[in-house]
């Protein structure tokens, strides 16, 4: 990186404006232009950290102002229409006098839409931290899980898919008796998957053909049952806007079948910015859900598909928090978050992090750090011009540093295997 002082101008002084506006510094508007508010903002930051304040971003500042590292014991919160000190009490469960405290010269009764404040961390409080197990990478995930069991709540192994008839597909690698011995040793809660596929049609038989929907919600009341799992995660994807209501109801009545046996009923839902966005995530009614399941797990990833981008911009997950957490307890809601990235070619293709630093290595390129969008860079191959996006450790951070904001009941990684091992860090010392 270069050094950023006074008069710089430049990408990466809007990244670093961005991270102190954050963090609750105030360097001004991020216009890229390093200017007096921006220096103020830096030596503020530096005498925060124990460094030298000189104004001056250099190694040290950086590292400090991205690198994982522990979080303060505060949440830094911006007002929006309707707060009052009472309301957030209520939300982050500490109390209006300790809010007060941590805002002197804040006046309670004179909040501006816009303003930040901090906000108290809950004493003794700890989210959520699950993870998928794709059955195709089952081995290498497992690996990565073993090596951080004391940081798992929950662990989702895709091992379902259903039928036309409202039966039970396990996938190769479904019922591993290791996996389900060592969850149980570990204390770590098993909530298997059953998918669709992303086939709509096959989840629009199910839910409006009533005998077809109580076998298939007695086939998984029974599978559920008889290999005592925790309970159970639909994940079906690409549903009907017509069929959203039926699948709120298909929902209500599986929780209804697997609440004697006292089994928890989890939901991935695609995300969404608001009630009527439309094309494949249209099917999921964000209150009904909500309403009828345990937990809600959003999947915040795959935001550039076709075209090569981020997969999960901090703005955009801010963007679906923002509605979720209006319709959804924040109590219920889980991030779905990627540790993975794209190589988009002449095709996209998958890569893990691993593969993206050897692809980087291989081509001798230099990856562009980008903690709001993630890392990424690009080669050229055989003449194809090729860019990558992923996820890394640092990239991470912002993303459960907005879990942490938004006090939500925790987060679920896709997938252990291949991510960068620091994200295991972040984890441990900033997901609060």
């Amino acid at each position: 990186m270069r050094i950023l002082r006074r008069g710089s101008r430049g990408s990466d002084v809007s990244e670093v404006q961005a991270r102190l506006s954050e963090l609750g510094y105030l360097p001004g508007p991020v216009d890229g232009i390093f200017g007096v508010r921006t220096e103020a903002a830096v030596k503020q930051f530096q005498r925060d950290r124990g460094l030298v304040p000189d104004g001056i971003v250099g190694p040290l500042t950086y590292n400090a102002l991205f690198q994982p590292g522990p979080q303060p014991d505060y949440i830094l919160y911006t007002i929006k229409a309707g707060d009052t000190f009472y309301k957030l009490s209520l939300s982050y469960g500490v109390s209006v006098d300790e809010i007060i405290a941590a805002n002197p010269g804040v006046n309670p009764y004179q909040l501006r839409i816009g303003q930040r404040i901090r906000i108290p961390k809950a004493p003794g409080k700890r989210h959520t931290f699950s993870a998928w197990v794709p059955y195709w990478a089952q081995q290498e995930a497992m690996a990565v899980v073993r090596q951080h069991a004391e940081l798992i709540t929950t662990l989702s192994p895709f091992w379902y898919e259903l039928t036309p008839t409202g039966d039970l597909i396990v996938y190769p690698n479904g019922e591993d008796s290791s996996l389900i011995e060592f969850t149980r040793s570990q204390g770590i809660a098993l909530i298997p998957l059953i998918a669709n596929n992303f086939n709509r049609q096959l989840v629009s038989t199910m839910l409006n053909n009533p005998t077809v929907r109580q076998h298939h919600i007695t086939t998984i009341v029974n599978k559920v049952r008889t290999m005592n799992y925790e309970g159970i995660e639909i994940d079906y994807e690409n549903i009907a806007a017509a069929d959203r209501y039926l699948f709120v109801e298909f929902l209500r009545e599986l929780k209804a079948a697997l609440a004697p046996d006292n089994k928890k009923l989890y939901v991935a839902i695609q995300a969404k910015t608001r009630a009527d966005e439309p094309g494949s995530s249209a099917g999921h009614d964000y209150p009904g859900i909500g309403s009828a399941v345990d937990v809600v797990r959003l999947m915040l990833y795959d935001y550039s598909w076709d075209t090569p981008g981020s997969i999960a911009p901090a703005s955009w997950i801010r963007q679906v928090l923002d509605y979720a957490v209006t319709v959804i307890p924040r109590a219920k809601l889980e991030a779905g978050l990627p540790t993975y990235g794209y190589d988009w070619g002449t095709n996209r293709s998958s890569v893990t992090y691993d593969a993206a630093i050897r692809l980087a290595q291989q081509h001798q390129v230099q990856i562009i750090q980008d903690p709001q969008n993630g890392p990424h860079f690009s080669y050229t191959d055989n003449g194809v011009s090729h860019q990558v996006w992923f996820t890394n450790a640092v990239n991470f951070a912002t993303f459960v540093d907005i879990v942490n904001e938004y006090n939500i009941r925790g987060i679920s990684i896709w997938h252990p295997g291949g991510d960068d091992p620091q994200i295991y860090t972040v984890i441990q010392d900033r997901l609060q």
